[in-house]
Formats: structure tokens, C-alpha cells, sequence
């Protein structure tokens, strides 16, 4: 018995000597993998760089948008009579408002990561709301001269490659995992922590370039004599802001969104092996913030009474919301929001809209949008073209047509649980509806299916009418709201 037992100590002995060895041996191969990536790269940077041009992303609008809105002619009740028999027989096509949520998901107030050595720093930030403790080793400061040249970056890069960034890009990950953050949340992230590190722009320019690359993302680095430019693919559409081609791929200098041309650049083509990630700002669920609560009031006209309602936003979602350049406009019109801003609008709407025709209901919808927002484009309220996600249109004391749709969307996705899309003219955006009552008045096809057109922007206009400059206009494109049935 007491040899079969020392067998077995022995083999399970041998065992885990041998998994350790095996271990060691996976982690130094790893080790000399990212090694090797690194040295290639550094010796690519030290070759020859090429000048690239700059080209302008698209504009949002052919032509510009109306500066005053129209109003529209008064409804004839007797337009909708003809429904009114159709609808006793069918009491599907009521309303039946949506149910309020009562469990509220908790944001992140704090993330404190414990440091896993004392030889680390310690580095605070504030991610919209959230505090965030994470850890450094002092390997990874560095300094640039004011001029640049390919050299400079050549040499940051090798001092960076070298130092014990593991800690940090560990962590980051953790962070971020953590927050359920999209592509463009960590951007953000690693954005702030570099800002948080390096006081002078190239030398957090070129350590947010390094993350980015650690973390998986095509990142480039462009310069000029005094200035390092970062440049990242994206998915999907980004706005107004000014791109380099790089071997046939789109590279966009992000941080100079809608700041006009800044000219050619330095650059290399190559890619760092293994980061392939493109800065995807679609959002499938919402980053956790800690919950800022702040309310605003609105009042609109409805069959001769004055409503006045209040709505809640997180103010934390805003911050993050209103950092964005201009991207897709299906990334805005198929966004969640908080269940904070669903409830208050629930709140507010189940009450007037519970038993209500479908029409009836959308243009109650639409009276709100069209009458308690003050209008004004964007290039006089910012100077740019800002498109804004539903709590930023709460927010700011103005908004705009697209602004318009995408709350209208939203709302009647929130409330009446109906199929929406974009519809976007050279200059204006509306929407448009799929119901199941049968009224007189403009329709859009798509894939077989009829949509009602409801405009958000045409003042006191009910569902089914178009502005005159639009009516039966061919000239529209489809935007897509998400989750179209």
C-alpha cells in the first residue's frame, strides 16, 4: 500500500513540475512573441514615412436646412370618420400602453482596483460620474521635444514597448469590462488617462496611440513639424471630420471633427500585427454610470389644454452622449437610453395615450415633439452640425429636425411599441410609421411594407402629412432605427 502511494506522490509530483515547466514555457513564448511584434514595428517606423493628403468626410446635408419651420393647414375631423366604424369592430388597433420598469440597473460610482505592487503609482480619474482608481509603473513617462519627426516617435515607441505597461493595459481592460463600454467608451477611457499622465498633447497623443495598439485597435500615428495626430478607422460613417487613406482604408483624425482642413501629414501604411479593432460607435447597451438625475419641464397644447409634464435624464449618459462626433444616424435613432428618461416618458404619456387609435396616439406624440421644443439649426447653436441622441435634445435649449426624429422614434418605440424609420431629405429628416389603421395620407414603401409619414418638424401637422416641399418627393433615403419589422 505505502508503494502505490509513493507512486502516486511521485507521479503528481512529476506532473506538476512538468505543467509548471509547460507554463513557463507558454510565457516566455508569449513573451518573445510580443517582443518580436515590437521590435518589427519599431524597425518598420524607423524606414521611410510618406506624405498623405487629407480628404473631408461627407457632410450630413445636400443643402442646408430650413431656418424657419412651416406650419401646417388645420385637420378636417372628418377625414378620420371613415375609420371610426372599423376600429369599434377591431379593439386590437387601441392602445395598450407599455408597462413601467421597476428594477433600475445601478451605474458604477467607483471602480478601485487594489495595486498589485508597491512600486506602482497611482492614477485618478472621473469617467462621466464614475471614479476610477488604476495603476502605473513610472517606466512608462516619457518626454518629446517640441519639433517632431519620425525619430521622436520611433523612440517613444521603443522606450514604451520596453517599460511594464502590462499593469495598465490590464487594468484598462478590467475598467472597461467593467463599464460595459463600445469601442468609443474606451477610446474616451484610454483618452482621459493619457490626458490624466501627459501634460503636453504629443506626448499623450503618442501614449494613447500605444494603448490603442495594446488593446487591439488599427491605430495610426500622422505628424506634422509640431503636432502628432492620431488617425483610426471606423465603422460605419463618421461625419464632417477629415480622413488619410492608408493602403485603401479610411484613417480619421477624430479629435479635429468638424474643426475644417488641417492638411497633409507624415504617416506609415503598415499596421501593428495583431491590432485589426476599428472604433465602432454603435451602442447595444448602455455604458454604467453612476445615475446624476436632473429634470426639465415641458408644456405643449392638447385639444385646447395646456399639458405640462416633467422628464427625467441621467446627466452622467448626457456627458457621454454629447462627446460624440457626428456619426451614423442609425447609431442615434437605434441607441437606448436609461430606463431613468423610459420611465419618466412613461410617467408622463401612458396616462394620456392608454385606449387611444394608433393615429391618435401618434400625433399626440407629435404635437409634443413639433410644440415644446424651441427650433433652431445647429450651425447657429453650435457653429457645427451636431446630431443629438434623446437626452441631449431634453438638455439644450434648441434643437433641430433630426433632433426631432430621433426623439419621436424614440418615444413611440418607448410608448406604443411601433415600427419607425428615418427618413432623410437633401436638406430636412422625418420619419415614418408602420400601423395597422388605414388613414388618408402619405406613405413610404420599403421591402413591401407601408409607412405612414410623421413629421416632427412639420408644426402642428398630424401623421400622414408631408411639408409641401416634400410631398411626394422621390428624393429621400431610408435610415434605419434598429429592429425594423
Amino acid at each position: 500500500m505505502s508503494k502505490v502511494l509513493l507512486f502516486c506522490l511521485l507521479t503528481l509530483t512529476l506532473y506538476a513540475q512538468s505543467y509548471e515547466e509547460f507554463k513557463q514555457s507558454q510565457q516566455q513564448a508569449f513573451s518573445s512573441y510580443k517582443e518580436a511584434r515590437d521590435k518589427e514595428f519599431s524597425e518598420f517606423l524607423n524606414k521611410e514615412w510618406k506624405s498623405f493628403k487629407a480628404s473631408q468626410g461627407a457632410l450630413g446635408y445636400e443643402k442646408h436646412k430650413p431656418l424657419v419651420l412651416p406650419k401646417a393647414p388645420k385637420v378636417k375631423q372628418k377625414a378620420k370618420e371613415a375609420t371610426e366604424v372599423t376600429l369599434k369592430k377591431n379593439k386590437q388597433l387601441l392602445i395598450e400602453t407599455t408597462s413601467i420598469e421597476k428594477v433600475v440597473p445601478k451605474g458604477r460610482k467607483k471602480i478601485m482596483i487594489a495595486s498589485s505592487s508597491d512600486a506602482y503609482k497611482t492614477l485618478y480619474i472621473n469617467y462621466f460620474g464614475v471614479e476610477v482608481e488604476l495603476h502605473y509603473d513610472k517606466s512608462i513617462l516619457f518626454g518629446m521635444k517640441r519639433s517632431v519627426s519620425k525619430e521622436d516617435i520611433t523612440s517613444a515607441w521603443k522606450k514604451l514597448a520596453k517599460s511594464e505597461y502590462e499593469v495598465s493595459i490590464k487594468e484598462l481592460n478590467r475598467i472597461s469590462k467593467e463599464l460595459e463600454l463600445n469601442a468609443w467608451g474606451e477610446y474616451l477611457l484610454i483618452q482621459k488617462v493619457s490626458k490624466a499622465l501627459f501634460s503636453a498633447s504629443n506626448e499623450e497623443k503618442l501614449f494613447t496611440w500605444f494603448v490603442l495598439l495594446k488593446m487591439g485597435y488599427d491605430a495610426h500615428i500622422a505628424y506634422q513639424s509640431h503636432k502628432l495626430i492620431v488617425l483610426l478607422p471606423v465603422k460605419g460613417q463618421l461625419y464632417n471630420t477629415v480622413f488619410y487613406t492608408l493602403n485603401t482604408r479610411k484613417y480619421y483624425a477624430i479629435e479635429y471633427y468638424a474643426q475644417g482642413k488641417i492638411g497633409s501629414v507624415l504617416s506609415y501604411e503598415n499596421s501593428y500585427k495583431g491590432a485589426t479593432k476599428v472604433l465602432d460607435f454603435s451602442l447595444q447597451r448602455l455604458p454604467l454610470l453612476a445615475q446624476d438625475k436632473k429634470e426639465k419641464h415641458f408644456s405643449f397644447q392638447l385639444n385646447n389644454t395646456r399639458k405640462e409634464l416633467t422628464l427625467s435624464y441621467n446627466k452622467n449618459l448626457f456627458e457621454f452622449f454629447n462627446s460624440y462626433p457626428q456619426v451614423s444616424y442609425r447609431t442615434y435613432f437605434a441607441s437606448p437610453e436609461s430606463i431613468l428618461l423610459d420611465n419618466s416618458v412613461k410617467e408622463a404619456f401612458n396616462p394620456i395615450l392608454q385606449g387611444k387609435r394608433q393615429s391618435e396616439a401618434l400625433d399626440i406624440i407629435l404635437n409634443f415633439v413639433q410644440n415644446a421644443f424651441a427650433y433652431q439649426v445647429d450651425d447657429e447653436q453650435f457653429n457645427r452640425e451636431k446630431v443629438m441622441f434623446p437626452s441631449e435634445t431634453l438638455f439644450y435649449p434648441y434643437s433641430d429636425c433630426e433632433d426631432r426624429a430621433i426623439l419621436f422614434t424614440y418615444m413611440v418605440k418607448v410608448l406604443l411599441g411601433l415600427d419607425v424609420i428615418g427618413v432623410k431629405y437633401p436638406n430636412h429628416m422625418a420619419t415614418a410609421v408602420k400601423i395597422q389603421e388605414k388613414i388618408k395620407g402619405e406613405y413610404i414603401g420599403l421591402k413591401g411594407k407601408q409607412y405612414v409619414v410623421a413629421d416632427p418638424s412639420y408644426i402642428n401637422a398630424t401623421v400622414g402629412m408631408s411639408m409641401p416641399e416634400f410631398r411626394g418627393s422621390k428624393r429621400y433615403s431610408i435610415v434605419s432605427t434598429g429592429g425594423e419589422k
